[in-house]
């Protein structure tokens, strides 16, 4: 299934999360900063997985707990959870775990509210921006120059559409019929 089409399931999980429609979507906006993005990215993410988790479990009266568990924790989080069902590939693991630690770098220090992605990248040596790709990376299992280009040289759009990947399989990973 092309982005696209994976695109089109994401107002379809804004509605069974309970956010406001066209919520992702706003993230691509200009007047969205870098550190607001991130922030609601991994927000809508960590949402995503936590029902992705009850509903695979059909236990709603876990929603909360699961809402609490640390996302990236590989042992006691959610990141343990969906490994240890099968509910989620390894990329995605690794989209949800480097979103985790880009979200913890700009949210636990306020100087980086003025956050640049961009720069961000750009202050990155060679392995550091190839450990960015591959972090983050849910847009082609084959690296070419173009997916390369646009991580290194619009890191934010590169982002936002391995966040419409990343959202898109989490939907299709829920069973039909049984979200509430």
């Amino acid at each position: 299934m092309s982005s696209q089409h994976l695109g089109d399931l994401i107002p379809l999980l804004e509605a069974k999360l309970g956010v406001k429609a066209g919520f992702f979507e706003s993230l691509d906006h200009e007047d969205e900063n870098d550190w607001s993005f991130v922030i609601k990215l991994h927000a809508l993410v960590e949402a995503a997985v936590s029902h992705l988790l009850t509903e695979q479990l059909h236990r709603p009266e876990l929603a909360s707990l699961f809402a609490r568990l640390d996302m990236s924790n590989k042992t006691t989080g959610k990141a343990a959870f969906v490994e240890a069902l099968g509910l989620l590939d390894k990329p995605e693991r690794r989209f949800m775990s480097s979103l985790s630690e880009l979200r913890n770098m700009v949210v636990h220090d306020v100087r980086n509210v003025d956050f640049d992605l961009l720069e961000h990248v750009e202050r990155m040596n060679k392995e550091q921006q190839a450990a960015f790709l591959n972090g983050f990376n849910l847009l082609s299992t084959e690296v070419t120059n173009d997916v390369r280009n646009l991580f290194r040289h619009d890191p934010r759009q590169a982002l936002w559409y391995s966040g419409i990947a990343f959202l898109g399989m989490v939907y299709l990973k829920i069973k039909p019929g049984t979200m509430h």
